[in-house]
């Protein structure tokens, strides 16, 4: 899942502010840093490569035709997924994440969550939200999104900025977090 990417990555330029040395060597390969079981920076383990946007002349991102309630439900949705994750509350976190989510391990997901709510602190500030796309079963919201990652004893930051697609299904009528894709800028 995208934040687990994001948090990952973060991780990875925090620690190499750390007084411990690596003897790691990146080769310069697309699998750089990705375990067997991991999701990577490529496809973020999404079985269905389709999801992403489109934009306009104009560089604007084009909005999917949705019924004005879904389209509430959808938005109100996603903004509980980022207001419960900045809120480091994994309960509540967990909540509007899907069951059975199509681009990542619910149960990995949220052991490194765990740790990673203990060990950095991480806010999320995205814009210019839009469903891109949509079905009456599934959606995708793209949005342009301002990370900041605070090692919590270090006091290390650092930020980064990107677009994500966060790929929403519908589940016993609410929507639930299924996947992400995330292109950092």
């Amino acid at each position: 899942m995208k934040k687990m990417i994001m948090l990952a990555s973060m991780v990875l330029l925090l620690s190499a502010c750390s007084e411990e040395s690596s003897t790691a060597e990146n080769e310069n390969s697309v699998n750089d840093s990705n375990l067997e079981n991991e999701n990577n920076a490529v496809d973020h383990g999404m079985e269905d490569k389709s999801a992403g946007f489109t934009m306009d002349s104009d560089g604007e991102v084009i909005e999917a035709e949705v019924p004005k309630e879904e389209e509430q439900a959808i938005l109100a949705a996603y903004d509980e997924y980022i207001a419960a994750f900045n809120a480091e509350d994994l309960e509540r976190y967990m909540a509007v994440i899907a069951e059975e989510p199509e681009g990542f391990d619910r149960a990995e997901d949220q052991l490194a969550l765990e740790e990673a709510f203990t060990a950095y602190d991480t806010e999320y500030n995205p814009s210019n939200k839009t469903i891109v796309k949509y079905t009456p079963d599934r959606a995708e919201v793209f949005a342009e999104i301002e990370v900041s990652v605070t090692a919590a004893e270090a006091g290390a930051n650092t930020e980064q900025s990107g677009r994500q697609v966060v790929i929403f299904k519908k589940e016993d009528a609410d929507w639930k977090v299924s996947g992400l894709h995330f292109i950092g800028n």
